[in-house]
């Protein structure tokens, strides 16, 4: 068991304990000499972890110049004074030197084996026993490459059987998100992955994230994994939930969808955390022609916004910061949250059942799609040549399937054709063979969207509108407010309302011309700004080409570099949605439903085909949305 010892500890210059930590520091500054000692491991750690503090430069109100001055003059005789005891620890004493380092000092300990390259005076037996006796808490070690790679036949040897490799391995090879590197020695080879997260997914308790994690992952040169091994881990992962249902609680939701008589066109309440939506049957078969048919995914279902943004694509503003945070994340996993799966649920019982009434009304969703590219196109904008071929309505739902999503590629492929030649050369596109790229299909218009490019922007949004922001919470208005800009809008508020920690961020605000202080003192927004960057932060996309009057401060971001406008067809979240549905080439999580429908691989099952035919159709009428934008503003 490891001793305690309740040293000083640096975390970090941003971690809001540094001003603690200072002030801890100040008595053993004032005791530290030329002619100080340390007895033990943990007081030369200690010293380096004040040595840390003062190199940040971050300094106590109470420090006049001369005392701060002259306890940074003592950092580099810390260092030496630790550098003095490691120089000391050899073969004999390291195992019982690294037994009397404290937990919260262990990290720091190999730090400074590595950056005093004590690991050069360990032979190989000695730390073959240290492995093999101490039981070490290997992602430790794994941080030091020069530990590693000096000790690489040691360490494989001991990575191959121990039950902390398969989470490392997933860890540094298969989890998303900026996180702690771990190095693998060479010895051990990528090929020898498999067997060791194959016993992990086969173990009696293997993590369901982890397996998780297993099941998604595109097999890589740096951690190849078969679909075999994927396989069992999706059935070791659906295992486990079956078997813990029960365990531990949750917050369910839900949607519920229903045709009846009802007053209002569409009429919806909440019960606990289930919405139920109704829509006025009679006012549906009133309006049977085609262009209502397809408006009603706009204006009824609301499958799109007013600028006809994608309403059910993951947009990082909708999560929390649990759901951000808290799980492991694939690598190439597409993330979504709550809002995502509420929005995906609701557009995805809307198709199901309009698509069965359109049918007991003898309509055919299909032939609608045909006739918006063959007719509606053409009479409307003057653009002929489109062609759609509709399944036959008494095909199976795996025919279905097959047919959309060929069609799926030709309309698009079409469209392209349009933009870039004015006209659809059916001969010429007849022998073109191109694969169709979602995010390079282009558009009539010029910079159509707009994206937050600059550290600086992403950092104003941030401190505006997330309810992570640290200028959110005042002592007047406490937590009322889950964004500065409410709090701002709803309040008069002035510097001297806020903490002095606060102070920075809100000056910064008003350098970059974000916020403004009025005649009376009261902080107020520069609404024309904000609005941009509000749709900016709840979408993650601005619709250049609604702006109006506000163009002019679009153009100017854009100059600045604050901003990217790109002219496609989808925006970058919506291109993003689309291959999270279509293929796995851009998320490992993805649906894959064109390419398993254009491959034979899909599902046997009836049901399931039948759920992937609503799909597919959702992002038929995606196509249809986004096209039919492009006509209406072309024109």
């Amino acid at each position: 068991m490891r001793p305690d010892y309740d040293g000083i500890k640096y975390y970090g210059k941003n971690d809001m304990s540094i001003g603690w930590a200072l002030e801890d520091s100040e008595e053993k500054l004032q005791a530290f000499s030329s002619e100080s000692t340390v007895e033990n491991v943990n007081e030369a750690i200690e010293l380096f972890n004040i040595a840390q503090l003062l190199d940040t430069e971050v300094r106590l109100r109470k420090w006049d110049e001369d005392t701060y001055n002259e306890y940074k003059a003592k950092s580099p005789l810390l260092m030496k004074l630790c550098a003095k005891f490691f120089s000391k620890i050899n073969n004999d004493s390291f195992m019982e030197i690294e037994e009397c380092v404290c937990i919260s000092y262990l990290e720091d300990f190999w730090t400074l084996v590595e950056k005093f390259k004590v690991y050069e005076r360990i032979s190989k037996d000695t730390f073959k026993r240290f492995m093999e006796d101490s039981n070490p808490t290997l992602w430790v070690i794994l941080k030091h490459k020069r530990i590693v790679d000096f000790f690489g036949r040691e360490l494989s040897d001991v990575l191959r059987v121990s039950e902390q490799t398969p989470e490392l391995i997933a860890h540094n090879f298969l989890e998303a998100g900026e996180k702690i590197r771990y190095y693998f020695p060479k010895e051990l080879l990528p090929s020898e992955y498999e067997g060791i997260l194959k016993k992990y997914v086969e173990s009696e308790n293997p993590n369901p994230n982890y397996l998780h994690l297993i099941m998604i992952h595109n097999s890589t040169k740096e951690c190849p994994i078969s679909d075999k091994l994927k396989l069992s881990a999706k059935k070791a992962y659906h295992k486990y939930w079956e078997n813990n249902q029960a365990s531990g609680t949750g917050i369910g939701y839900g949607v519920e969808l229903s045709f009846g008589d009802v007053p209002d066109v569409v009429s919806y309440e909440k019960d606990g955390y289930t919405i139920k939506y109704t829509y006025d049957i009679k006012w549906l078969e009133e309006n049977l022609d085609y262009p209502t048919i397809l408006n009603n995914f706009k204006f009824l279902f609301e499958y799109f916004d007013m600028f006809w943004r994608c309403t059910f694509v993951a947009v990082e503003s909708e999560m929390g910061v649990f759901e951000k945070d808290i799980g492991l994340k694939g690598k190439k996993e597409y993330i979504k949250g709550t809002s995502f799966n509420m929005c995906n649920m609701t557009s995805t019982l809307q198709m199901n059942a309009y698509y069965n009434f359109l049918q007991k009304n003898n309509i055919s969703l299909e032939l609608v799609i045909k006739w918006f590219f063959e007719v509606y196109l053409k009479e409307e904008f003057g653009a002929g040549g489109f062609v759609y071929n509709p399944s036959k309505n008494d095909a199976s739902w795996l025919d279905k399937c097959r047919n959309i999503a060929s069609e799926m590629d030709g309309v698009l492929k079409q469209y392209r054709m349009y933009v870039e030649d004015g006209q659809i050369d059916r001969e010429l596109l007849e022998m073109s063979s191109e694969h169709i790229v979602l995010s390079m299909v282009p558009s009539f218009l010029e910079n159509k969207y707009a994206y937050a490019e600059s550290t600086d922007i992403h950092h104003q949004m941030h401190l505006l509108f997330s309810d992570q922001s640290t200028i959110t919470y005042t002592e007047k208005t406490k937590s009322s407010y889950n964004s500065f800009c409410l709090l701002i809008m709803s309040e008069e508020m002035r510097r001297s309302d806020f903490f002095e920690y606060q102070l920075p961020a809100i000056d910064w605000l008003i350098e970059k011309n974000v916020v403004y202080v009025d005649d009376n003192e009261v902080l107020r927004l520069n609404r024309k700004y904000i609005v941009i960057l509000a749709d900016m932060y709840k979408h993650d996309v601005a619709c250049v080409q609604y702006y109006g009057k506000y163009k002019t401060i679009l153009t100017e971001m854009k100059d600045s570099n604050d901003i990217r406008m790109e002219s496609t067809l989808f925006s970058v979240l919506e291109t993003n949605y689309l291959n999270y549905m279509l293929n796995r080439s851009g998320y490992s999580n993805g649906k894959d439903l064109r390419n398993k429908y254009i491959h034979s691989t899909y599902p046997m099952e009836e049901d399931v085909q039948m759920q992937d035919y609503m799909d597919l159709l959702k992002i038929m009428i995606i196509i249809i949305g986004k096209v039919n934008e492009e006509f209406l503003l072309r024109s």
